[in-house]
């Protein structure tokens, strides 16, 4: 059977999405013949897609998301409309649609994530890396329901901290022209601000470059998909949230085949999932023990799964071994020793999670060259064997569906 799939791929979540998609159908042996649609700028694209016999169709986001101007919400009605008329399953993935919800149309399910949720821990990380004296939120088209609504919760949860002011900027981000370098300026510095995504962020960092504006010493910037093209690549390095897009799809691509075989015939509903969140110098704090950390966490999470250690980070860093676990633990709470072996697991929890890997692989992938030594770190820090944790993901995935 053949399914379209019409994903952002040029951005993070879409490959997370299609990711968890994948997953689903190695998970259960699903044979579909999926036909991808890697962007969608126009519907047109969408109409030649569905050509054909069609046994349902996914999408995600789409439209612009760069700041640049579109009418992105008549591109989605348009697309929905087609959808709709072909009278096959539809699941949306991170639509937020008032016409949706007026339209009710027939076999067709649509997944959130909570918006809210990544507001929240975007708040909850800024006001733990130190003091600010006003923070602001960037969003972006005011149409995309999931950018107000990082930007609200984000604002509300920093005013229950007792943090003021907390500004909002109305507009489109824009690197030439608009108001966004004037409200960058006004900002009492430091300054603390959180973009409703990466390509927001990024369009903040170059504006601060061109005014010269300094980041982190005076503004600390936070993005959100944790998407290499953006993150890695900026300078500064920016840090990111990252959703769990891969439960997204896998969840959507869950949803689509109960629709086509009529276990199911619609839902909505919030991904929680569990957000996770990159360091990067874009938020390191004032000082140079916090640029130091920085640049060693970003070590740690490019190469903890190779033969890393201490000397070798303080090597690179120019550093004592000994300066540097001080200043790690200074920051941090723990030393560099105990933040490798934090990632190592991390690693190897997703892997037992979301791949058919045996633990074997798993311990190699991970930086370790037994699964014996894997499997002792990883029961004292777990507290379960990692078998039994890869059975009970598999549960837990199983109860959320």
């Amino acid at each position: 059977m053949t399914v379209v799939v019409a994903l952002p791929f040029a951005y993070q979540d879409g490959r997370d999405k299609y990711d968890g998609i994948m997953r689903y159908l190695r998970d259960t042996g699903s044979d579909w013949d999926l036909r991808l649609v890697r962007d969608v700028r126009c519907a047109a694209s969408f109409r030649r897609a569905l050509d054909g016999c069609v046994a349902g169709v996914m999408f995600g986001d789409i439209g612009f998301r760069d700041g640049g101007s579109c009418d992105s919400d008549a591109l989605r009605q348009e697309c929905l409309a087609l959808c709709v008329g072909t009278g096959v399953p539809l699941v949306g993935m991170d639509w937020h649609l008032d016409e949706v919800r007026r339209r009710k149309p027939a076999r067709c399910s649509f997944l959130n994530i909570d918006s809210e949720k990544i507001g929240e821990m975007a708040a909850e990380v800024i006001l733990a890396n130190g003091e600010y004296v006003s923070y602001g939120f960037v969003g972006l088209h005011p149409e995309l329901a999931w950018s107000r609504l990082r930007g609200a919760a984000f604002a509300r949860t920093l005013r229950r901290a007792g943090r003021r002011p907390v500004r909002l900027f109305r507009g489109e981000p824009q690197v030439d022209g608009g108001d966004l370098p004037t409200w960058l300026k006004a900002l009492p510095k430091p300054a603390a601000v959180f973009a409703a995504n990466d390509c927001a962020a990024d369009i903040v960092l170059k504006v601060c470059a061109r005014s010269r504006l300094r980041v982190p010493e005076e503004l600390s910037v936070l993005g959100v998909d944790d998407d290499p093209v953006f993150c890695v690549h900026t300078r500064p390095t920016l840090s990111s949230i990252r959703p769990d897009f891969s439960e997204m799809g896998y969840a959507a691509a869950q949803e689509m085949d109960a629709l086509m075989s009529g276990r199911s015939r619609g839902v909505r509903r919030i991904i929680s999932g569990e957000p996770t969140v990159t360091h990067r110098l874009s938020t390191a704090p004032n000082s140079s023990a916090g640029m130091l950390v920085r640049r060693a966490d970003e070590i740690i999470a490019a190469r903890a799964h190779g033969d890393l250690d201490s000397d070798t980070i303080a090597d690179e860093l120019r550093i004592s071994r000994r300066l540097l676990d001080l200043r790690y633990r200074q920051i941090n709470g723990m030393s560099v020793r105990e933040a490798i072996i934090e990632a190592r697991v991390k690693r190897a929890r997703r892997l037992l999670a979301y791949s058919g890997h045996s633990i074997g692989t798993i311990s190699k992938l991970c930086g370790y060259r037994t699964k014996s030594y894997l499997g002792r770190v990883f029961l004292k820090r777990e507290g379960v064997h990692m078998r039994e944790y890869r059975r009970r993901h598999s549960k837990d995935e199983n109860e959320r569906s």
